[in-house]
Protein backbone atom coordinates (compact mmCIF):
# COMPACT_ATOMS: atom_id res chain seq x y z
CA UNK A 1 0.00 0.00 0.00
CA UNK A 2 2.65 2.37 0.87
CA UNK A 3 4.28 2.30 -2.71
CA UNK A 4 1.07 3.56 -4.30
CA UNK A 5 0.34 5.95 -1.74
CA UNK A 6 3.72 7.49 -2.66
CA UNK A 7 2.88 7.20 -5.89
CA UNK A 8 -0.20 8.82 -5.59
CA UNK A 9 1.54 11.67 -3.92
CA UNK A 10 4.30 12.01 -6.53
CA UNK A 11 1.63 12.97 -9.33
CA UNK A 12 -0.68 14.92 -6.74
CA UNK A 13 2.46 17.56 -5.65
CA UNK A 14 3.50 17.86 -9.64
CA UNK A 15 -0.53 18.60 -10.26
CA UNK A 16 -0.61 21.03 -6.92
CA UNK A 17 2.58 22.89 -7.49
CA UNK A 18 2.27 23.30 -11.20
CA UNK A 19 -1.57 24.25 -10.56
CA UNK A 20 -0.52 26.96 -8.25
CA UNK A 21 2.51 28.32 -10.67
CA UNK A 22 -0.29 28.83 -13.49
CA UNK A 23 -3.08 30.09 -10.66
CA UNK A 24 0.13 32.46 -9.50
CA UNK A 25 0.42 33.86 -13.07
CA UNK A 26 4.47 33.37 -12.96
CA UNK A 27 3.79 31.13 -16.00
CA UNK A 28 4.73 27.95 -15.62
CA UNK A 29 7.51 28.65 -13.53
CA UNK A 30 7.11 30.25 -10.54
CA UNK A 31 5.05 29.78 -7.53
CA UNK A 32 3.74 32.06 -4.65
CA UNK A 33 3.76 30.06 -1.04
CA UNK A 34 0.69 30.23 0.37
CA UNK A 35 1.59 31.31 3.52
CA UNK A 36 4.53 33.78 3.43
CA UNK A 37 4.16 35.08 0.00
CA UNK A 38 7.91 33.74 -1.47
CA UNK A 39 8.18 33.42 -4.83
CA UNK A 40 10.59 30.23 -5.97
CA UNK A 41 10.24 27.55 -8.83
CA UNK A 42 7.33 25.65 -8.49
CA UNK A 43 9.81 22.73 -8.67
CA UNK A 44 11.93 24.45 -5.77
CA UNK A 45 8.27 24.28 -3.61
CA UNK A 46 6.38 21.74 -1.63
CA UNK A 47 2.88 20.72 -1.81
CA UNK A 48 2.04 21.74 1.63
CA UNK A 49 -1.06 20.58 3.59
CA UNK A 50 -3.02 22.67 5.72
CA UNK A 51 -4.70 19.86 7.64
CA UNK A 52 -1.18 17.49 7.97
CA UNK A 53 -1.49 13.61 7.36
CA UNK A 54 -2.42 12.93 10.94
CA UNK A 55 -1.01 10.18 13.32
CA UNK A 56 -0.30 7.42 11.15
CA UNK A 57 -0.62 9.34 8.43
CA UNK A 58 -4.08 8.68 7.61
CA UNK A 59 -5.70 11.72 7.00
CA UNK A 60 -8.92 12.12 5.37
CA UNK A 61 -8.27 14.99 2.82
CA UNK A 62 -4.58 14.22 2.16
CA UNK A 63 -5.06 14.70 -0.71
CA UNK A 64 -8.01 17.05 -1.33
CA UNK A 65 -7.20 19.73 -3.70
CA UNK A 66 -8.82 22.27 -1.42
CA UNK A 67 -6.09 20.92 2.02
CA UNK A 68 -3.14 21.36 -0.45
CA UNK A 69 -1.30 24.54 -1.79
CA UNK A 70 2.33 25.19 -3.27
CA UNK A 71 4.60 26.24 -0.01
CA UNK A 72 7.90 27.12 0.04
CA UNK A 73 10.55 24.73 1.95
CA UNK A 74 11.07 26.93 4.99
CA UNK A 75 7.38 27.52 5.82
CA UNK A 76 6.26 23.78 5.06
CA UNK A 77 9.41 21.65 7.09
CA UNK A 78 11.13 24.33 9.48
CA UNK A 79 8.15 25.88 10.79
CA UNK A 80 5.60 22.86 10.79
CA UNK A 81 3.62 24.23 7.86
CA UNK A 82 3.01 27.73 9.08
CA UNK A 83 -0.56 27.14 10.55
CA UNK A 84 -1.51 30.57 11.21
CA UNK A 85 -0.51 31.74 8.75
CA UNK A 86 -1.46 28.77 6.42
CA UNK A 87 -5.71 29.25 8.39
CA UNK A 88 -5.32 32.82 6.77
CA UNK A 89 -4.33 31.51 3.27
CA UNK A 90 -7.46 29.40 3.64
CA UNK A 91 -9.91 31.62 5.31
CA UNK A 92 -9.51 34.41 2.32
CA UNK A 93 -9.32 32.03 -0.55
CA UNK A 94 -11.88 29.82 0.74
CA UNK A 95 -13.86 31.11 3.86
CA UNK A 96 -14.70 29.43 7.21
CA UNK A 97 -17.52 26.40 5.55
CA UNK A 98 -14.88 24.77 3.45
CA UNK A 99 -11.55 24.97 6.16
CA UNK A 100 -15.21 23.41 8.37
CA UNK A 101 -15.73 20.52 5.94
CA UNK A 102 -12.02 19.34 5.29
CA UNK A 103 -11.81 19.43 9.33
CA UNK A 104 -15.40 16.93 8.85
CA UNK A 105 -14.05 15.15 6.22
CA UNK A 106 -10.27 15.16 7.90
CA UNK A 107 -11.98 12.79 10.67
CA UNK A 108 -14.80 10.75 8.55
CA UNK A 109 -13.29 9.93 5.13
CA UNK A 110 -10.62 7.60 4.38
CA UNK A 111 -8.87 7.57 0.96
CA UNK A 112 -7.03 4.11 1.37
CA UNK A 113 -9.54 2.14 -0.93
CA UNK A 114 -9.12 4.69 -3.68
CA UNK A 115 -5.24 4.59 -3.94
CA UNK A 116 -5.19 3.93 -7.81
CA UNK A 117 -7.72 5.86 -8.50
CA UNK A 118 -6.41 8.73 -7.10
CA UNK A 119 -2.88 8.15 -8.52
CA UNK A 120 -4.15 7.98 -11.84
CA UNK A 121 -6.54 11.22 -11.93
CA UNK A 122 -3.44 13.35 -10.45
CA UNK A 123 -1.28 11.49 -13.19
CA UNK A 124 -3.56 12.49 -16.05
CA UNK A 125 -4.27 16.33 -14.40
CA UNK A 126 -0.74 16.44 -14.27
CA UNK A 127 0.04 15.61 -17.83
CA UNK A 128 -3.32 17.49 -19.33
CA UNK A 129 -1.95 20.81 -17.71
CA UNK A 130 1.45 19.80 -19.16
CA UNK A 131 -0.03 19.43 -22.29
CA UNK A 132 -2.45 22.47 -22.01
CA UNK A 133 0.67 24.93 -21.77
CA UNK A 134 3.40 23.37 -24.01
CA UNK A 135 5.95 21.79 -20.82
CA UNK A 136 7.34 18.67 -21.09
CA UNK A 137 6.52 16.58 -17.88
Amino acid sequence: MKGIKRTAWIHCSKYIRLRDAIEYGGGTTFARCCTCGTVNRRKEMDAGHFISRGMGGSSGVYFDERNIHAQCKPCNAWKQGAPHEYEQFMLEKYGQKVIDELRWLDRNQSYKNKLHAIAEMYKELYLGLCAQHNIKP
